[in-house]
């Protein structure tokens, strides 16, 4: 009853926003209401880890099928862009993590870990290794998330409106449209689904950083090459896996975590302006020197979920295949990298 009634709020405000004509409408939709129910205190289960898996398999499907060998290859020339973007997303998360210790009273260890820009649950986890403030830490990750979220869709629809048309051409990052096929058979969807399903058990198991999602795609882009006719992801599919993810997200908003708002506002206030400043200066660097459209460089150089960001890189027409490729590097750069560091900062400055 309770998935129901979620996932009810969520179509209801994925209707209201597509009404009022507002970006990523069924994501955005769905986060904000159910966001408003458990900031008043209503809550229900929600099986936050099958639904967002389940939205994972619809989302990676949908992307992976906009690859073909054109694309495929275009892939590979974002080598040198995804370690530019790894490189500043490590220098920006100990920077800004040093200026919140200096401007506010977190300690540390607490202003580090709230400042780095990779999943909320790995910085929870790293959080008790390093013995943090968890809790200080998490809301600081999740209010980064949903600021990015929020913000990012309007963002890029008006600096591609500012900017358009571009004065370098974009054509080297065209993909595949992963819906021009208008029916598929029972067949080829249970061939997808399969591929689907097996490459996200395999990401879940191999443990990588969106594992899962990154499996996925990578799985069905294969199945997309090779098939001469290869089958859609239904509108509507991808519309509820958007719903599941705004959901879950949702699901880390109560009424205990708005009253924690009120004692570290000043922390996320500052953590909010370094990290869009940085945002913009690096999807600045990324137009000079790679040509791709304002709104791919932008998504690409945020630091918001990757999941999240692919779905938003699709909704305002960017191209999420080259946003999942760099969210990739930079998480797998800061989940590796930085635990390292932050030991050796931590032993040096405490």
């Amino acid at each position: 009853m309770g998935l129901l009634v979620l996932f009810s709020t969520g179509i209801v405000g994925w209707k209201i926003f597509e009404r009022l004509r507002l970006p990523a409408p069924d994501l955005l939709g769905a986060l904000f209401f159910a966001s408003m129910l458990g900031a008043s205190g209503v809550t229900f289960p929600f099986p936050s880890m099958e639904v967002t898996f389940l939205s994972k398999l619809i989302i990676g499907s949908y992307i992976g099928l906009m690859v073909d060998r054109k694309t495929a290859n275009m892939l590979k020339k974002a080598a040198l862009p995804a370690l530019i973007v790894a490189a500043w997303m490590l220098s920006a998360s100990v920077g800004i993590g040093f200026l919140l210790y200096y401007m506010t009273d977190l300690p540390l260890p607490t202003a580090l870990l709230g400042s780095t820009a990779g999943g909320v649950s790995e910085m929870a986890l790293l959080s008790l290794s390093l013995n943090a403030d968890t809790i200080t830490i998490t809301l600081l990750q999740v209010f980064r998330v949903i600021l990015f979220l929020v913000l990012m869709p309007f963002l890029a629809q008006w600096m591609n409106k500012k900017n358009s048309p571009a004065k370098k051409p974009t054509e080297n990052i065209k993909v595949k449209d992963s819906n021009t096929k208008k029916n598929s058979s029972p067949k080829e969807i249970l061939i997808l689904s399969l591929t689907a399903v097996t490459g996200g058990l395999i990401g879940r198991a191999l443990g990588l950083p969106a594992g899962d999602l990154l499996v996925t795609i990578l799985f069905v882009a294969f199945l997309s090459i090779k098939l001469p006719s290869p089958p859609r992801v239904h509108p509507l599919a991808r519309s509820m896996a958007r719903i599941g993810v705004g959901l879950s997200i949702a699901q880390q908003v109560t009424k205990q975590t708005l009253q924690m708002l009120s004692t570290i506002w000043f922390p996320i206030l500052i953590l909010a302006l370094a990290m869009i400043i940085s945002g913009i200066v690096l999807s600045w660097i990324l137009h000079k020197i790679t040509g791709w459209d304002y709104s791919t460089c932008l998504l690409a150089s945020s630091p918001g979920g990757l999941s999240q960001m692919s779905i938003i890189a699709d909704e305002v027409g960017a191209n999420p295949l080259l946003v999942s490729a760099l969210h990739t590097t930079r998480l797998i750069s800061i989940l590796t990298v930085l635990p390292i560091l932050f030991r050796f900062l931590l032993t040096r400055y405490m």
